[in-house]
């Protein structure tokens, strides 16, 4: 395989951003499982692996810039509700910006089998316009920051085959998500409902099985990805307002699917383009009165644009913007990531 198509191997990393950055808050990914693809110059990847190489760590520092200005928080492929709309409360106008960084660990334990730790911490600054629908439609703003751990998710990656004869590579994946995070209904409200505080988690547990499909062809590699992460509910005595509490939480599932390109330029410079939609189920949630109330289906779909350098063998740097193309998407993200392999035996 010819260097070029090694360093847009290496690529996907920027390609398909989603999967490997921001926690996952529920209402992300996502996203495109990104196999964390490690390629070395002159590595024949189609007889090694594009996984992480049998006895390497890659530790990755990163950070996200994102902001939005529509009522849900979304990222990593789930989204956030900071209110339901019930009572006199409806959220009519936010404003959100988030930084979230995150320290990820990934270790080859074979030639196709790779195990990925991530763990990320949040802070995030929120303006919101509440309106008292049934006061004189009176509006109150709020101004509210936050920080915390976020949902600490483990993954495993298994490549299927080696890609001879032309054939794409299959590499599969499963990501488990924590709620180690403050979850949205774990945040302290007022006497109406108002959240006072922001969620840095999703508040349950969630499992996301995908599958990833990688085709070379000098200088490029395409991917194609889909999963669908599943949102475990639970029952639950949390007060909502003065008279009413949340007794059940069913988070919606999301169907998230992929596409994208990476093209190297150079021996150490290569850009991505891809696209990830995530299709967001409605979260259904019950009170103490027996009322419910279900969110609607949102619809995220991100543009990435990304950069790398490959600084050495060991060392890269990446730059990837994010653009939302859907109205429930996140307006704009910005993410740097430095990974450094080391070989440990």
């Amino acid at each position: 395989m010819k260097y070029p198509t090694a360093m847009a191997l290496a690529m996907l990393s920027a390609a398909a951003p989603a999967a490997a950055e921001g926690p996952s808050l529920q209402g992300p990914a996502p996203s495109p499982e990104r196999p964390a693809i490690t390629v070395a110059p002159g590595r024949d990847n189609a007889s090694t692996g594009v996984l992480t190489p049998s006895g390497t760590l890659v530790i990755e520092p990163s950070v996200q810039y994102q902001h939005t200005n529509i009522n849900t928080f979304v990222a990593g492929g789930v989204a956030i509700l900071d209110t339901v709309l019930v009572g006199n409360i409806q959220a009519t106008q936010a404003n959100r910006d988030a930084v979230t960084g995150t320290l990820s660990m990934r270790y080859g334990i074979t030639r196709r089998l790779e195990s990925e730790l991530r763990i990320p911490y949040m802070y995030r600054h929120d303006s919101v316009t509440n309106t008292l629908v049934n006061t004189n439609n009176t509006s109150e703003s709020t101004e509210l920051r936050d920080s915390g751990l976020g949902d600490v998710e483990a993954a495993m990656h298994y490549q299927i085959n080696a890609g001879d004869d032309d054939w794409p590579i299959l590499v599969a994946n499963l990501r488990g998500k924590s709620n180690t995070g403050q979850g949205p209904f774990d945040v302290r409200r007022d006497a109406l409902g108002v959240p006072r505080q922001l969620a840095t988690g999703s508040g349950s547990w969630g499992i996301e099985p995908s599958l990833t499909l990688i085709s070379a062809s000098d200088p490029a590699v395409f991917f194609v990805n889909a999963g669908y992460l599943l949102n475990l509910g639970e029952s639950l005595n949390r007060p909502y307002s003065s008279n009413l509490s949340i007794t059940h939480v069913d988070p919606g599932g999301a169907i998230r699917l992929g596409m994208g390109m990476g093209i190297a330029l150079n021996e150490r410079i290569s850009y991505s383009i891809g696209f990830q939609e995530d299709f967001i189920g409605g979260t259904l949630t019950r009170f103490s009165d027996r009322s419910s109330f279900k969110s609607a289906s949102l619809s995220a779909g991100t543009l990435n644009l990304g950069m790398n350098w490959q600084r050495d063998e060991r060392t890269a740097i990446t730059i990837t913007l994010g653009v939302g193309v859907t109205r429930d998407a996140p307006d704009a993200s910005l993410t740097l990531r430095i990974p450094l392999s080391v070989k440990l035996y």
